[in-house]
């Protein structure tokens, strides 16, 4: 029996859900069966900003997405600007944890944010992921160890690394030992706000391969857990071709093998 189509809950800092659309009409079509997910009453309903339109057109858009048949939501918790409260992400956090308990379906959360440490956003990341979402995460553009950084320190996370198209450390890349798995994040081609599209570059452009990967595995088996996703990623992984890699972190690109 085929498994249902999973859940991708975009949690970028500025995208939102319209009534009818994720990002402009010229890319409707990665969306199939997109519905408005959270949008916290300060910020307005749509992506003054881009990035949140390009990390949701890498997980699952038709023309860059890694998971094209995915349902989306998408959660806005942070302005167009990037600015916002810890308290916002937290509360977007477990708008999802509650939202998934009603739907029942495989369900992946996308987090391409990050900032210092905190020890509730991570708890509510955790408790997402006790929860049966598979949550992938960004480690951060900080050259620095991710353990310093929410939620990229949040425990049973899927925490990202970025790498370039040389298979190098991307010099701007958190890592250490929370790291789960290095994913492309320079250069990354992907969906724009305008229609159109746009080349960026960071943890958040890494991110959304994982989730959307972790989507394409639960799309082949529903009963798999977040543990069980993160082990099958790192299992399929290219082990030791990266270069660059700190002492006492994975050296494990992302890959699909048959």
């Amino acid at each position: 029996m085929p498994s249902p189509t999973p859940t991708v809950t975009i949690l970028p800092p500025e995208l939102a859900l319209t009534s009818t659309s994720l990002i402009p009409p010229a890319f409707g079509e990665f969306v199939k069966a997109a519905r408005s997910g959270e949008l916290l009453c300060h910020y307005k309903s749509a992506d003054g900003n881009g990035h949140g339109t390009h990390t949701a057109g890498t997980a699952v858009s038709g023309p860059y997405g890694v998971s094209k048949a995915a349902h989306v939501f998408a959660v806005k918790v942070l302005s167009d600007s990037g600015s916002g409260t810890t308290a916002d992400v937290i509360s977007g956090v477990n708008w999802v944890a509650t939202t998934v308990a009603t739907t029942h379906r495989p369900s992946v959360a996308s987090m391409s944010l990050g900032g210092g440490f905190s020890s509730s956003l991570n708890t509510a990341v955790n408790n997402l992921v006790a929860s049966g979402v598979t949550t992938a995460v960004a480690a951060g553009n900080s050259n620095a160890d991710a353990a310093n950084f929410s939620p990229a320190s949040a425990a049973s996370a899927v925490t990202v690394g970025a790498s370039d198209i040389n298979d190098a450390k991307a010099s701007f890349s958190n890592f250490g030992s929370v790291l789960a798995i290095w994913g492309p994040g320079v250069n990354v081609i992907s969906t724009w706000n305008d229609g159109g599209i746009n080349t960026l570059s960071g943890t958040s452009m890494s991110t959304p391969h994982v989730s959307g990967f972790s989507s394409y595995l639960l799309g082949l088996d529903s009963t798999l857990t977040p543990a069980a996703v993160k082990s099958t990623i790192q299992s399929k992984a290219l082990n030791g071709v990266l270069s660059g890699i700190p002492s006492g972190t994975i050296n494990a690109l992302l890959h699909n093998t048959p």
